[in-house]
């Protein structure tokens, strides 16, 4: 009796959330003609009247010290990963009327010798009306006049995307040598030859390699008859038809449904040149964002100090400052059943000081290193800051130092003494001949390194775990 009426009070409350659901949709299918047709009436007059474009964007050239606090950590962590790739930076700028009703704060960096230039960007909307939007732009010409752009910016575009130009909303690729290294493989794969960008235009006006993209696309517009110029004035407005087309795209229950449509375009678009985005959205340490082949083959490296050996120029490169945290080593059984590394996953981290804006920046990436398929690889970089608002905070912000560095050197116990260390106690500890070792990590507590490695038994799949002091190489307990 009692499980009957428990399994009927179950369907009850399922019945009942189905009901609210259906009630739900139904009430917003409803509801959504009259209020599409309200967002019109009032929308469309307050756009023909209100809103300017400029047909030229005036940008303000700044320094470094005159950017807002937040803007200027989004467009230095950027500029510090693409800068990593070749880029170099032109310029810091200022535009309050790119975005309508928002103060762009953005930064321009080029890459000449792959013809692309790339836009860093911080948007902060007035009276807070949104939430400040951070994105990165890339932008390459091609010689026949068409143009890429590949850009993770929230706002979709109100107007239709001109014949020549192919731009890619990727909102999920939010790293943005993520979203670089997407852009250039696209670049990569396409036929077209690149016009090459002119090294003393962008040393003298880099400023136009940002203004004659858009006012060609301005002007493109106001032919096909989306917008139309203000005489005597460096603006454009929308025409009727362009202003119901901009309200009707960013209209409740629209946007949502053609943001989507943007995103499946672009993936489908990559998808057809054999480009996968998925694998550049997600954390950090999932995204590999650099793949290189190993220098030679025959200098595999079976030991953690020779890996290290091997990637510290690229560790270097790629965050000077950095320090060894840890190492972990994925293992897997060779054809005569003993362990061997599949993967050495090297973790770097870093710390940066900004006195004067008290703001603390904290990074951390990963350097993977494969024997097997003979290939080197980079993680994005995770990043993050700490600010304070007065002296005292600061001195509680920028005094706890970084852990010590891992050192590495023929003074540690390295892997392959480790695993016989480990197999055969934890042969012992298990009472069985029938052990597998999974993965071993390397860590540093206190400057006092020790080895942790992780095993399981062929009947029990429960883990197996022991730590060992990689200076002495005696078991911890």
């Amino acid at each position: 009796m009692r499980q009957s009426l428990q399994f009927l009070f179950r369907t009850l409350a399922l019945l009942i959330s189905w009901a609210l659901a259906l009630l739900t949709h139904l009430g917003k299918g409803l509801a959504a003609p009259p209020l599409l047709l309200a967002q019109l009436l009032i929308n469309v007059p307050l756009t023909l009247l209100h809103v300017r474009q400029p047909l030229r964007p005036r940008l303000i050239p700044l320094m470094d010290a005159e950017l807002p606090d937040a803007a200027w950590v989004f467009l230095t962590d950027a500029t510090e990963a693409l800068t990593a790739t070749g880029f170099v930076l032109c310029g810091n700028f200022r535009c309050d009327e790119w975005i309508p009703g928002a103060t762009l704060w953005s930064r321009l960096l080029v890459q000449h010798e792959q013809g692309i230039v790339a836009l860093i960007a911080y948007a902060e909307f007035d009276a807070g009306s949104q939430r400040p939007q951070p994105f990165a732009e890339f932008l390459t010409e091609f010689a026949d006049g068409r143009v890429l752009d590949t850009h993770n910016r929230a706002l979709s575009d109100p107007l239709p995307t001109p014949g020549y130009l192919a731009r890619l909303r990727l909102t999920e690729v939010c790293d943005p040598r993520a979203l670089y290294v997407l852009h250039r493989d696209l670049v990569a794969s396409l036929p077209q030859a690149i016009r090459p960008i002119r090294i003393e235009q962008a040393a003298r006006d880099p400023a136009s390699l940002l203004t004659d993209p858009y006012t060609r696309e301005m002007e493109t517009l106001i032919e096909e008859g989306w917008m139309r110029a203000v005489s005597d004035q460096n603006q454009a407005r929308f025409s009727l038809r362009g202003a119901t087309h901009c309200v009707w795209r960013r209209a409740w229950p629209l946007a949502s449904l053609y943001r989507h449509l943007e995103n499946r375009y672009s993936y489908r678009l990559l998808a057809e040149q054999a480009i996968d985005a998925a694998r550049f959205t997600g954390a950090a340490a999932m995204i590999v964002v650099d793949r290189q082949p190993f220098p030679m083959a025959s200098d595999l490296p079976v030991t953690v100090w020779a890996g290290y050996e091997k990637i510290r120029l690229l560790a270097r490169r790629t965050d000077p400052n950095a320090i060894l945290e840890a190492v972990i080593v994925d293992l897997e059984s060779d054809s005569a059943g003993l362990a061997r590394p599949s993967q050495f996953r090297y973790a770097f981290r870093s710390n940066d000081l900004q006195y004067e804006r008290r703001i603390r920046r904290l990074h951390r990436f990963d350097i993977l290193l494969d024997p097997k398929a003979a290939i080197l690889a980079m993680t994005a970089m995770h990043r993050g800051f700490l600010k304070a608002n007065n002296p005292t905070e600061w001195l509680s912000v920028a005094n706890p130092p970084l852990p010590l560095p891992l050192r590495l050197g023929p003074w540690l116990f390295d892997l392959d003494a480790i695993l016989l260390i480990a197999l055969n106690a934890l042969r012992t500890q298990a009472d069985t001949q029938d052990i597998q070792l999974n993965s071993a990590l390397l860590l540093n507590d206190h400057n006092s390194p020790f080895w942790r490695v992780i095993a399981q038994t062929a009947n029990d799949k429960s883990p197996l775990s022991i730590t060992i002091n990689a200076y002495t190489g005696l078991i911890k307990v």
